[in-house]
């Protein structure tokens, strides 16, 4: 159940974008998205210029992802409200295939994850990353969840490329099959209620 597609709808609804906690998306998520991703990307260091592009960018994808999941047109788009469009737009679809609003969150949280900047997600980045949402008692789970998420390639390189992250996250969000390798992109998943 928790690798379930529509728990890990829910999931993404939850513990990526819903930054003020209030169980629906809003303008403000994407607010404080543009505040959240500055403080990464600059190690904690506030760089204006940083921060007026990244207000650009999340005010353009808040409203580019309300004209295809705000279907009540209240300002906010509602878990289910979400899935639909989900539903309707990735499921099954490629990464390329998807609406550019969910192209550029998937880019940008490739940056925010790889914290060295190195084009690379390595198992220390991941583990950063997945403790960033969830509570976890045990490294061995996290770890045992990015040994299934990567490949031998991936081992290889060193870790997850741009284009991989894109891939896996893509299949995430739209392939429903909870054996697929990419249920794994965020860690070991709980229900979410």
């Amino acid at each position: 159940m928790a690798y379930s597609w529509d728990n890990r709808v829910k999931y993404v609804v939850r513990y990526m974008y819903d930054i003020d906690n209030n169980g629906f998306l809003d303008k403000n998520d994407f607010e404080c998205l543009a505040l959240r991703n500055t403080l990464i990307e600059g190690r904690g260091e506030f760089n204006d210029a940083a921060y007026a592009n990244n207000q650009k960018v999340m005010s353009n994808l808040w409203n580019e992802i309300a004209e295809l999941a705000d279907f009540n047109k209240d300002g906010e788009v509602t878990v289910d409200e979400f899935k639909k469009a989900v539903q309707n737009l990735c499921v099954g679809k490629k990464y390329d295939e998807f609406p550019s609003c969910f192209k550029t969150v998937i880019s940008r949280l490739f940056r925010t994850v790889d914290i060295n900047g190195d084009g690379l997600v390595g198992v220390d980045e991941y583990r950063l990353d997945c403790i960033s949402r969830a509570a976890f008692s045990s490294i061995k789970d996290i770890d045992d969840a990015y040994s299934k998420l990567t490949t031998d390639d991936d081992k290889k390189a060193g870790g997850i490329s741009l284009a991989r992250y894109q891939e896996l996250y893509a299949q995430f969000i739209s392939n429903p099959d909870e054996s697929c390798n990419a249920v794994y992109l965020f860690g070991p998943l709980k229900v979410v209620e």
